[in-house]
């Protein structure tokens, strides 16, 4: 397979729909509960054409990714998922292993009986999608990977804690509108979210990346302090096919700047 192996800086502009193709007016959202293996998963659909999975981060829900699922939607089918033990999907008995996710997630691809899937995942769901990529990808075509956890050089709950806030006060527009969406988590789901904080503070996933086979974007924010840059360039060396774009913005740069976002996934999948 051919390498791919540059890194690509973007520019900064401005924020949100004022850059790349503009924001779509909010079309009909179509709601689908699918359990597999016991577990529900909620998801959510807009749009027609390629098919994009966005994992969204069990952190937050659905709902955080909405305005970028309105502007990928423009040219792309794209499905975002709660996964199991975070927003309206179901409870779990006992938190889950990222490796159980990454189980989890294959067999959910594989019951939406769709090909040539663009797998997306970030912060947390992006160690996730790399894992479900891992050995045999299935119907994952590419995958997308956007300031995910498992590459950093030093792992600590304490360290990671202290950059995570750290990068919300700097995005306070994107952190007021997601607090109710973490808080929700917390009250709903309460042993996984802790769960989620430590294993995204302590993850390691480099070791699976070279059993990812299909191409690879690392999608990450130029001033990310949870998981900085040098994680990309890690996993970039790690991956058999990758290829690195820095966008502007920090640990949620994909939110509070998807127009630059969804330029760099649009092009990476034409």
């Amino acid at each position: 397979m051919r390498e791919a192996r540059q890194m690509r800086w973007m520019g900064g502009g401005a924020r949100g729909a004022s850059t790349g193709p503009g924001v779509a007016a909010p079309g009909a959202l179509r709601h689908h509960d699918v359990e597999v293996e016991g577990a529900r998963a909620h998801m959510l659909e807009a749009g027609a054409g390629a098919p994009i999975v966005l994992l969204a981060s069990p952190l937050v829900c659905t709902r955080t990714y909405l305005p970028l699922v309105h502007l990928l939607a423009r040219q792309a089918r794209v499905i975002a998922v709660d996964l199991p033990g975070a927003g309206r999907s179901s409870r779990l008995a006992a938190p889950w292993t990222f490796e159980r996710y990454g189980r989890w997630t294959r067999r959910f691809l594989d019951r939406l009986t769709l090909d040539s899937i663009t797998l997306v995942g970030h912060s947390n769901s992006g160690a996730i999608a790399l894992l479900a990529a891992a050995g045999a990808p299935g119907p994952i075509a590419r995958l997308v990977l956007a300031d995910t956890v498992g590459a950093r050089r030093a792992r600590s709950v304490p360290r990671v804690l202290l950059a995570r806030g750290l990068d919300a006060l700097l995005e306070p527009l994107l952190s007021l509108r997601a607090a109710p969406h973490f808080l929700g988590n917390l009250l709903r789901h309460p042993a996984a979210m802790l769960a989620h904080i430590r294993a995204g503070s302590l993850a390691e996933v480099l070791d699976r990346a070279p059993e990812v086979e299909v191409p690879t974007l690392l999608a990450w924010g130029r001033h990310d302090r949870t998981m900085p840059l040098d994680g990309a360039e890690r996993l970039r060396r790690a991956l058999p096919s990758a290829a690195v774009v820095v966008g502007p913005g920090r640990h949620d740069w994909m939110l509070t700047h998807r127009a630059a976002f969804a330029r760099a996934l649009l092009e990476f999948i034409a």
